[in-house]
C-alpha cells in the first residue's frame, strides 16, 4: 500500500478515520473503564458484603434469641442465668454469665444501644432484616447496571478497534474483579 521511503498516512484507509483519534478513543474509554466503572463496581460489592455481614450478626442474634426462647420452656417458665462463651475478638473467648435472659440490649444503628425484652427484640430485628435484605437487593441490582456498562464499553472498543467478537473474547477476558 505504501510505497518505500513514504510517510505513513494517519488515516485509516478502510473508514476514513484518523488513526491517532481512534487511539485516543480507545484509551479514553479504557480510562473510564478502569478508573470509573471498575471501581464503582468493586466499590458496590464491598457496600454488598457488608450489608450481608450485617444480615449475617442480626440473624445470629435471631438464632439466641429463639434458643433463650426454647431454654425458657424447658427449664423453668423464667430463667434466672445463663452461661455462655463470648467472642472479644480474634477468635479468643471468655466465659460470661448472664443474670438477666429477659432483657437484651440491641444495637439499633448509629450507635445507639436499646435494652429490648425477647419479643420487642425479634420484632425489631425481622423489620431491620427486611431493611436491609432490601438494601443488599438495591446493590446488586448496582452491580448488574455497572456490569451492563461495562459489557457496553468493551464491546465499543471492541468496535473502535475492529476486531472481531470471537477474537475479542478469546484476548480479553475481563475476569474477576
Amino acid at each position: 500500500m505504501y510505497m518505500e521511503g513514504e510517510l505513513q498516512s494517519p488515516i485509516d484507509l478502510a473508514g476514513g478515520r484518523s488513526l491517532g483519534t481512534m487511539m485516543d478513543k480507545v484509551t479514553r474509554y479504557e480510562e473510564f473503564l478502569n478508573e470509573v466503572l471498575r471501581k464503582d463496581l468493586k466499590e458496590t460489592l464491598e457496600r454488598r458484603e457488608e450489608v450481608y455481614c450485617i444480615i449475617s450478626e442480626y440473624m445470629e442474634l435471631q438464632t439466641v434469641i429463639e434458643k433463650l426462647e426454647k431454654a425458657k420452656s424447658f427449664d423453668s417458665p423464667t430463667p434466672t442465668k445463663l452461661r455462655t462463651r463470648v467472642e472479644i475478638g480474634c477468635n479468643f473467648y471468655v466465659q460470661a454469665n448472664i443474670t438477666d435472659v429477659d432483657t437484651i440490649i440491641v444495637d439499633v444503628g448509629c450507635g445507639i444501644w436499646l435494652p429490648m425484652n425477647r419479643a420487642e427484640a425479634i420484632k425489631f430485628i425481622s423489620e431491620k432484616l427486611k431493611l436491609l435484605n432490601a438494601q443488599a437487593a438495591a446493590l446488586t441490582q448496582q452491580e448488574l447496571q455497572i456490569k451492563a456498562k461495562i459489557n457496553i464499553v468493551l464491546q465499543g472498543i471492541r468496535e473502535l478497534q475492529g476486531i472481531s467478537a470471537q477474537m475479542f473474547e478469546k484476548a480479553f477476558d475481563p475476569g474477576p474483579i
